[in-house]
């Protein structure tokens, strides 16, 4: 086995919090997350938390996908997003002597979003959720990932004609920022990057949201991976 899954499978294995679902409108924590030092008491247990910029993720045609992409991914969300370079963020959370990606966010314009609406790809239609239900992406390696769909498809080609090789080279790559219970990795591609990121407590379906300015003004994207329950 792969060390970098051997250590996952190992921490995965370890017992989770409950984690229920986002709301349909969003989470309170999804910009306090990203202030450094910023603490939350939830359920008896504290949450500190601080951010990590691990690079500009690369979106040559606006079309963001969302996904697990060592596993499978679909096509990207109804929503377009600005074209160029943005800073793709973690937002770590401390609970007690463990650390966990809570969020994940690439930041289109800064400011706070004062409204979060749910990212939905294709033949999502939100009117058909229950209160406590969402649509997401499923993760089943402990990672997810942010691209634009030029990206995914230049990094699904070369992944399928290299085969092993390939994913050997990624694995080594997410070794280099390995740190426990998490890693990263910033893959290039001929139409922009990839970004791979540690999932919170691992695998599950989780939720990502699209967040906009008092002007209706896009301002981030962010995916939670419901390490945090609601408050």
């Amino acid at each position: 086995m792969n060390r970098h899954f051997a250590r996952l499978a190992l921490l995965l294995a370890l017992p989770a919090l409950h984690a229920e679902a986002a709301a349909p409108k969003g989470h309170p924590l999804f910009d306090a997350a990203f202030t450094e030092g910023y603490q939350v008491r939830v359920e008896d247990l504290d949450y500190r938390f601080y951010a990590q910029t691990i690079g500009e993720l690369e979106l040559p045609t606006g079309q963001l996908v969302a996904c697990d992409p060592l596993v499978s991914c679909d096509g990207p969300f109804i929503q377009a997003v600005p074209k160029g370079r943005y800073p793709l963020q973690l937002a770590i959370a401390r609970i007690g002597d463990d650390e966990r990606v809570a969020f994940a966010r690439i930041v289109f314009a800064p400011g706070p979003a004062t409204r979060w609406e749910m990212a939905l790809v294709k033949g999502q239609d939100p009117a058909t959720l229950a209160p406590d239900e969402f649509f997401g992406y499923g993760v089943d390696s402990g990672t997810g990932g942010f691209m634009d769909a030029a990206a995914l498809r230049s990094y699904e080609a070369r992944r399928n004609q290299e085969g092993e090789a390939f994913d050997e080279r990624l694995f080594a790559e997410l070794d280099k920022t390995y740190q426990h219970t998490r890693s990263w990795y910033l893959l290039p591609t001929d139409a922009g990057n990839v970004a791979f990121f540690s999932s919170g407590y691992g695998d599950g379906a989780y939720p990502s949201y699209f967040g906009y300015d008092a002007d209706g003004r896009l301002v981030a994207v962010v995916t939670d991976f419901l390490l945090v329950p609601e408050r």
